[in-house]
């Protein structure tokens, strides 16, 4: 089952990579693109940078 928002997509992205899932894996199975992929792994979002 796909996220249904953003921030749940990049979740998602984020705990299987952290598992050791290829980046092309990654694309395949939640269905984004290159530039998605990427930005997600080194995105944090709700980090506190303010």
């Amino acid at each position: 089952m796909l996220p249904n928002s953003k921030i749940d997509l990049y979740a998602a992205i984020r705990r299987d990579a952290r598992t050791g899932m290829a980046t092309r894996a990654l694309m395949r199975k939640y269905g984004v693109g290159y530039e998605i992929a990427p930005r997600a792994l080194i995105r944090n979002l709700g980090s506190s940078q303010r």
